[in-house]
């Protein structure tokens, strides 16, 4: 194989034998010393493969998949959102003058149904763009599981607004505050474990279920009824 040489003097291109590869010898033209490159050192360019019709072989490429909605997720979270709005208008048809709160089995049907909701319809809207869509039921159980525990947040957090921050039924608010940021940053490490979002996502999300909530509180005629 003859070997490529370039002499550092003059620039003059010639080949010689590989029998001379890592050796020392002067250029043909001008007399510098060069020295030939080893074997090792030399660079083989392949030519491109063909098919056997002679035409170039086709290198396919890398696509990126595109995410689309798995119908199944978006059914059951406009289901379940759907149907805790549906329970919000019933309990509202169920309060009175004389008792303007809801019942505990009725708000916490319509928390757990409006999580779900949220929890699958937010987990949609922020999953990464290349994300592997499967029509398992994984994701569904981890959307419930989700919804679930923010409504467990949210009537952990009527608990002891009732209980601790209401002496004589005089809302300590600045308490109120405390305990609701605080459970808000605690619930944003829920869907940063379940979903593997990172905690601007997970903050986002729980935002997302505040945000559902809210519509809940105005259908029974009373925003503050979102921490009651």
């Amino acid at each position: 194989m003859a070997i490529d040489v370039i002499c550092t003097g003059c620039h003059k291109r010639f080949q010689v034998s590989e029998q001379f590869a890592g050796q020392k010898g002067p250029c043909p033209g001008c007399k510098t010393m060069i020295e030939i490159p080893n074997l090792e050192d030399i660079v083989v360019v392949h030519e491109r493969e063909t098919t056997k019709t002679g035409a170039p072989a086709r290198i396919d490429s890398i696509k990126r998949q595109k995410t689309t909605v798995n119908k199944s997720e978006f059914i059951l979270a406009v289901a379940a959102f759907s149907m805790g709005l549906i329970v919000a208008l019933i309990t509202r048809f169920t309060l009175s003058e004389a008792n303007q709160h809801p019942g505990m089995l009725l708000a916490i049907s319509a928390g757990c149904l409006l999580g779900i909701g949220t929890s699958l319809l937010g987990y949609i809207v922020l999953r990464g763009q290349d994300t592997e869509i499967r029509n398992d039921r994984k994701t569904i159980i981890k959307g419930c599981l989700v919804g679930v525990l923010y409504t467990f947040f949210w009537r952990l957090q009527e608990l002891i607004t009732s209980g601790v921050l209401t002496p004589d039924g005089n809302i300590i608010l600045p308490g109120v505050i405390i305990l609701v940021i605080t459970l808000v940053v605690i619930a944003s490490f829920v869907p940063m474990a379940v979903f593997e979002f990172e905690y601007t996502q997970g903050l986002v999300h729980v935002i997302l279920f505040i945000s559902a909530l809210a519509i809940y509180s105005l259908i029974l005629g009373d925003i503050a009824l979102i921490i009651k």
